[in-house]
């Protein structure tokens, strides 16, 4: 069984499931929700029952089905079904039983009941039995709406004409365009009785200059159940001319199909007309003007863009000069810091000289003399000392030189790449 199968004849029903078995109720509501619009439960048959009465108070209709077992404490499935049916002849009730209840079934055929599932439930009869019972309740319900709408919008349009006939002339005809219904202005203007019209063909006030055109597009439009406006140049009974803005609406029956039109029209004079053209024909210009003042103002903002991308490039080139100023003192700092750091290289090294001179010296005395004395320990510690601390600042600034050069470096990559730019 096709679930989609079931679903387009259910999902838009309720339904009322009665069980006090748990596990049974908790496997077959699951499989209930995914079917149903609505789908509420109820633990045992009062409850139930109640649930029922709720339900048609708080949404003015019953449940579309009730789903329901028969061996329940308290109320069992026979007298739910039996109470419910009391209520609502018309209830739609499926009953889950066992293949040894036939007395119950008995009974539940002469209340009749003949949709039932067998313990234990087999699910392609489950979704069969669900098809079977919500396909007629949907075309039900479907008639029912259809027949609602159809009473409505017939009540409201029959309100509406009874309102608008005090203000316009107002007709109805058959789908061949008979008059069957004519009011009390219609036939002032048209200077016929009702007796007359009734019965008559609507182009008995048609006037001869009005093209045949016109009605061959109005006939097209209604029989399309289009609604067709438009102004007429109507005669009466004594050749005298009137003018009308008439309004053709198309009435469909239960069916959707069309039963017959209704006219509204509403008097106009020649000037009338005459102003309505002439003022087609300026809202005309007037939609030309904005539409060449829209195109115009799109060719503007497209210049606009275009000029503010030139001022991007002034920028541009404004930063790059800039930039190529802080760039030439930088290089011109960074030529005085190799210079500066070649001469304390030359510096350093005269004193590392010195400093060998002066410990070959010592050592030069300490052999001749064969005699190391306190103040020789003194001056090579405090010479080792001086040599550690010189060493020491040396390799900071050797560090710090590094670390600018290489700044340095990367600046002038930079400005390599901006004057290739």
């Amino acid at each position: 069984m096709d679930l989609k199968n079931v679903i387009q004849y259910t999902k838009e029903l309720s339904i009322l499931y009665v069980e006090d078995d748990i596990k049974s109720q908790e496997l077959i509501s699951s499989i209930l929700d995914s079917l149903f619009e609505t789908v509420d439960i109820a633990n045992d048959g009062e409850l139930g029952l109640k649930a029922y009465n709720q339900y048609y108070l708080k949404n003015d209709k019953y449940y579309d089905l009730i789903l329901s077992d028969i061996e329940m404490p308290r109320l069992d499935g026979i007298k739910l079904s039996e109470t419910i049916l009391q209520i609502n002849p018309d209830q739609h009730i499926i009953i889950i039983s066992a293949y040894n209840e036939k007395e119950k079934l008995q009974k539940l055929l002469q209340l009749g009941i003949d949709n039932f599932l067998h313990k234990p439930i087999e699910f392609n009869n489950f979704f069969e039995t669900f098809k079977k019972s919500a396909r007629p309740i949907r075309e039900q319900n479907k008639i029912k709406k259809d027949l609602e709408n159809a009473h409505n919008l017939n009540y409201n349009l029959e309100t509406l004409l009874d309102i608008i006939s005090q203000v316009a002339i107002v007709s109805k005809t058959d789908l061949e365009g008979n008059i069957t219904y004519v009011n009390d202005i219609f036939c002032q203007m048209s200077k016929y009785s009702e007796e007359e019209l009734i019965g008559q063909n609507h182009n008995i006030i048609r006037h001869q200059d009005v093209p045949s055109s016109v009605f061959q597009n109005m006939w097209e439009e209604i029989k399309a159940g289009k609604v067709w406006k438009g102004k007429l140049k109507s005669r009466a009974k004594d050749g005298e001319v009137f003018y009308v803005n008439a309004n053709i609406i198309p009435i469909f029956n239960s069916k959707e199909r069309i039963k017959e039109y209704v006219a509204i029209r509403f008097l106009s004079t020649q000037e009338e007309l005459e102003n309505a053209e002439f003022g087609k024909q300026v809202s005309d210009h007037y939609q030309e003007s904005k539409r060449r003042d829209f195109n115009s103002r799109r060719i503007i903002d497209e210049l606009q863009e275009k000029l503010l991308k030139f001022k991007d490039f002034d920028f541009i080139e404004f930063a790059l000069k800039k930039e190529k100023t802080r760039t030439s003192k930088c290089s011109t700092q960074l030529k005085s810091t190799e210079d500066n750091y070649k001469q304390q290289e030359i510096e350093f090294e005269k004193f590392k000289l010195s400093i060998k001179e002066k410990m070959s010296l010592l050592l030069e005395q300490n052999q001749s003399s064969n005699k190391i004395n306190e103040e020789y320990i003194q001056n090579i510690e405090k010479l080792k000392n001086e040599i550690n601390t010189k060493s020491d600042e040396f390799n900071r600034m050797l560090d710090n030189n590094k670390q600018r050069a290489k700044e340095l470096g990367d600046f002038k990559d930079l400005v390599k790449h901006l004057e290739k730019d």
